[in-house]
């Protein structure tokens, strides 16, 4: 699969060396030999993908810094700190064990633009590549101290009360499904103040439970916190870049409202714009309301979120899977950082995780997928979208329904060969009902699609 989200595919099947290979030599051509630097997450298929990656990269005569296992928003903010052309970050983020990809960052430190990525892609299919002689040949080095220069530059941001923070040594349960942030982010908690109790951070690769930082997957998590009795769990995806929370009952609070939790702190400080995409909770936009500012809506993909924050100059932002972005240190999904002003604000307060969560509006929002196997996901939501007026429905990114009290949108999802159907509404069971109606009409969609065929 190739899209806004990079290069991605089953390893052995379609993410292999030479696929690995062409994107990274098409990604030197398009810098013209600039300087990038490479980094991976902790899978077992990353290493092999990185000497790959490396050797097209040189090929395409860019020099190439190898920082090695760090979370993807780690190795975003080392593309801009060292003054590199651009990033390669090989990391399937929450997609299952058997998978990997490639991601890449531009020199600024965002992820790609779709502009960007068509550009790339075409030199993918048309050429030309870059191929230097032997003597102009990327010079690959190691750069072993990004993850310091990382959890500084963290510890530095201007919400952080230090002070206040070792004070309160605040307890906290944390599980990276032994992913790329097992090391960094309890050495970022423990340098916040807080008591550290770790689950899943042995860095192996090997995930314990499906990688998705779901409730479903966060039981172990909620034993520790319990057990231990943590003012707050967090949870992170293999990549590190999303955030899940479990609150001091030892209950997940749901990604959605680790965004509404994160958006909530940064404007008690900093009122200003907020961007979030269109699948997200509308608890943020009345989050917004509250504040006096406005909240901005975008397609889903973190590049088109950061984009657009840029635009608005938005003080916080982010995607309602638990991707947390604060401008005040980069323009990526960030799940150290929305760590760090959680525990901030807890520091500051005598409220727990719960009693926090209570004070925000409430709905609740419902997620189901769809395999679409060989159906065309555009002409599956074109029809779909015949069954409603046109006031009635966004096209902006897929398709997105209003109701008088409540939602639906299906869209296609960036990282799966599925549907993704959102339903929210203050009501359970009305969300519930949105949710079936649309999965029905999607699935008579693609019946009646089988039946031309």
């Amino acid at each position: 699969m190739t899209g806004i989200s990079g290069v991605r595919g089953v390893v052995g099947e379609g993410m292999t060396p030479e696929v690995a290979l062409l994107w990274a030599s098409a990604f030197g051509a398009w810098l013209k030999g600039k300087k990038v630097l490479v980094a991976r997450d902790s899978r077992p298929s990353g290493l092999m993908l990185s000497y790959a990656v490396t050797a097209g990269l040189s090929a395409a005569g860019c020099d190439v810094e190898d920082i090695g296992v760090v979370p993807t928003p780690t190795g975003a903010f080392a593309v801009k700190r060292r003054g590199a052309g651009g990033g390669i970050i090989i990391t399937a983020s929450h997609n299952p064990q058997e998978w990997n990809a490639l991601k890449f960052v531009r020199a600024d430190g965002r992820m790609l633009t779709g502009r960007d990525f068509t550009e790339i892609e075409t030199l993918v299919q048309e050429g030309p590549l870059r191929s230097v002689p032997w003597d102009q040949l990327g010079v690959i080095r190691k750069w072993e101290t990004a993850g310091y220069v990382y959890l500084s530059a963290v510890t530095g941001l201007s919400h952080l009360d230090l002070d206040r923070l070792h004070q309160k040594k605040l307890r906290v349960a944390l599980d990276c499904v032994n992913g790329a942030g097992s090391v960094i982010y309890p050495q970022l908690l423990e340098s916040l103040g807080c008591e550290v109790y770790t689950i899943h951070c042995d860095s192996s690769g090997l995930f314990p439970h499906s990688p998705e930082p779901l409730p479903e997957n966060l039981k172990d998590l909620c034993q520790l916190v319990q057990s231990e009795a943590c003012a707050v769990g967090f949870a992170v995806d293999p990549d590190g870049d999303r955030l899940a929370v479990v609150d001091e009952n030892a209950q997940p609070i749901g990604e959605e409202m680790t965004l509404a939790f994160a958006v909530q702190t940064v404007l008690k400080r900093t009122p200003g714009p907020v961007v979030i995409n269109s699948l997200t909770t509308q608890t943020i936009d009345d989050i917004a309301r509250s504040f006096g500012v406005e909240c901005h809506r975008t397609r889903v993909g973190e590049a088109n979120v950061s984009a657009r924050m840029l635009e608005v100059n938005a003080v916080v932002g982010g995607e309602g899977n638990g991707g947390v972005i604060f401008p005040e240190l980069h323009m990526v999904r960030d799940a150290g950082v929305g760590m760090a002003l959680l525990v901030n604000r807890l520091a500051g307060t005598r409220k727990s995780v719960s009693a926090l969560i209570r004070e925000m509006p409430a709905y609740h929002l419902l997620k189901s997928s769809l395999p679409i196997g060989y159906h065309d996901s555009g002409e599956i939501i074109d029809e779909v979208s015949r069954n409603f007026s046109h006031d009635q429905v966004s096209r902006i990114d897929g398709l997105k329904v209003f109701h008088s009290d409540g939602w639906v949108q299906v869209r296609s999802s960036n990282t799966e060969p599925i549907l993704r159907v959102f339903a929210e509404a203050a009501a359970s069971e009305r969300a519930q009902e949105l949710l079936n109606d649309m999965l029905g009409s999607i699935n008579q969609a693609m019946t009646r699609s089988a039946r031309a065929q």
